[in-house]
């Protein structure tokens, strides 16, 4: 193996298939998540909080003592508050904000010496374009996902780093289920989501996946960075009115 991928959030739906993917594709896969790993697709896996810098320093010294250097850094790990701006209290808040962006920050920052010609790929979510009720939290964390993805992409441009983000719709995944829930009837919820996006289903985690493998690969995605991808089933290309 030559090339190895680092995700983080590897036990959530996408990071399954995140992981699935990519070690089909002849990478090394290592995976983080502050649960257990259930799926054989990871040759190292961490089960620590990315968000944590004491987590970051112990997968870095661990790497670095391994001889370990990443080609594709994908920032995963995420967490959905359901709940409205004005109860949602400071520790809840922190909480979001840190795990969705400031674990993007102290991935790069603690695993930089490792990253060798590396694809960044930051996952954020279509609520940073547009968004519903109930979810500020979530929408301030990957709002700034995608801001700092273009302020990363300027400044690690000069050490042959690329930094993109892809912005996901609907996927099914337990995130999105869980969200759904927040719906007085939620299977009522899920058929009239299907109903407004274009393409007339909700997305799979290998939709996503098969993106992400495109801007890992230098010989297909060497000259993008700095760029939001959207994968969303055309939901923001529709308006509003219709």
């Amino acid at each position: 193996m030559n090339k190895t991928v680092y995700i983080s959030g590897a036990e959530g739906g996408l990071g399954k298939a995140l992981c699935e993917v990519f070690k089909k594709d002849g990478w090394m896969v290592i995976g983080t998540d502050i649960k257990p790993c259930t799926h054989a697709n990871c040759d190292f896996f961490f089960q620590e909080d990315v968000a944590n810098s004491g987590s970051m320093r112990r997968i870095h010294d661990c790497l670095k003592k391994k001889g370990i250097f990443i080609q594709c850094l994908i920032n995963n790990a995420a967490i959905q508050l359901e709940k409205k701006l004005l109860e949602t209290t400071e520790e809840e808040w922190n909480a979001v904000i840190q795990t969705n962006i400031g674990s993007i920050f102290l991935s790069t920052k603690y695993l930089f010496d490792l990253l060798n010609h590396c694809s960044i790929i930051n996952i954020a979510s279509v609520h940073s374009r547009a968004t519903s009720k109930g979810l500020a939290a979530y929408v301030a964390s990957k709002g700034a996902v995608t801001s700092l993805t273009k302020a990363m992409a300027l400044e690690l441009a000069d050490h042959g780093i690329r930094v993109n983000v892809i912005i996901p719709g609907a996927i099914e995944t337990e995130m999105l289920r869980k969200g759904l829930g927040r719906n007085k009837d939620p299977e009522n919820a899920i058929k009239e989501l299907i109903k407004a996006i274009p393409l007339g289903r909700i997305g799979n985690p290998f939709d996503v996946a098969h993106l992400a493998l495109f801007l890992a690969e230098n010989k297909q995605s060497s000259y993008i960075t700095g760029q939001e991808f959207v994968c969303d089933g055309g939901v923001l290309a529709k308006l509003g009115s219709e």
